[in-house]
């Protein structure tokens, strides 16, 4: 019994398998018809002022009680010479499914307050820009890159059918960045191209009645290319990209190098999560020996030790 299901498992995916080759062999061919919708970026020679911003979060649990942490991370480059500002917050009554929310949020709270004080031409953000709060207060471009594309906004803002048409249909089988990837490397090879290439931007949503578009971006032939989302004056987006590339050609990243940066550094590894505990040790003074002396009457010790 156990075996004929097993085969019949194999066999139904085998079917399955050779029906998507078959369908990936059709939208392969017919991705010479959609080149159209992609665009070569040049280089920038010029200099860029920017900010990027990234965030790490997470839940300490001490004694039984939890606190949030969030570290805010922004690297400002407006002179030539990188700085990182770290801003560090600690939450009471935030639960898991809030937290990231918040954090994106704090992410562009932190950069509109540092970006009054530095003259930058573009505020780089890790995640989406839709979905946050104060973002639409920048006076400058906000440039999100979603290496995690959760939902194909893309193809809810696209306005030309044929094209929205072939990438419903490319959805059954493949992703939406795969879906691009496979137009822009059909460019490449039809047009000898090697510079950025990018997608035309549609308008995605809107953030406190401004715009926000979206398009994709392959800073480097063979990468997959980024959901990328833009809230500013649209005339200006291939020049804000064009700007963009000489950051983003990190070898097999293809990605704005300042955004790994703060990544990186944004982590709420294992150490800081022990400091945090330290410092809810030491500091926490008649407030925890009040705690330790009610769990011990209420024989709840043994319990938050483990915790």
């Amino acid at each position: 019994m156990f075996n004929d299901v097993v085969i019949n498992m194999l066999e139904l995916i085998e079917t399955r398998i050779t029906q998507m080759r078959d369908k990936a062999i059709d939208l392969l061919n017919d991705a010479n018809n959609f080149m159209k919708y992609v665009s070569e970026v040049a280089p920038s020679r010029e200099p860029v002022k920017f900010m990027a911003v990234d965030s790490g979060f997470t839940e300490v649990t001490y004694l039984g009680f939890r606190i949030a942490v969030i570290n805010v991370v922004m690297l400002v480059n407006a002179d030539g010479k990188g700085r990182i500002l770290n801003r560090f917050e600690a939450l009471l009554g935030v639960s898991g499914d809030e937290l990231e929310k918040m954090a994106l949020d704090m992410e562009a709270k932190h950069a509109l307050d540092v970006s009054s004080s530095f003259p930058i031409d573009v505020v780089l953000l890790d995640g989406a820009i839709i979905g946050r709060n104060h973002v639409s207060r920048f006076n400058v471009p906000v440039l999100a890159h979603v290496k995690d594309v959760k939902s194909n906004r893309y193809l809810q803002g696209i306005v030309d059918t044929e094209f929205k048409n072939y990438v419903n249909r490319a959805l059954q089988i493949m992703e939406e960045p795969l879906i691009i990837h496979v137009i822009m490397e059909t460019y490449r090879t039809r047009n000898k191209a090697s510079v950025a290439l990018m997608t035309k931007p549609y308008i995605v949503g809107r953030v406190s009645e401004r715009d926000v578009y979206g398009f994709y971006v392959q800073y480097l032939p063979a990468t997959l290319p980024i959901y990328t989302e833009y809230m500013g004056n649209p005339s200006n987006i291939q020049q804000v990209i064009s700007c963009m590339i000489p950051l983003s050609t990190m070898p097999r990243l293809g990605y704005p190098a300042p955004l790994y940066i703060v990544d990186r550094i944004a982590r709420v590894n294992a150490s800081l999560k022990g400091v945090v505990r330290l410092i809810m040790e030491k500091l926490g003074g008649n407030a925890l020996n009040e705690l330790r002396g009610m769990y011990l009457k209420m024989g709840l010790n043994e319990y938050v030790k483990n915790k």
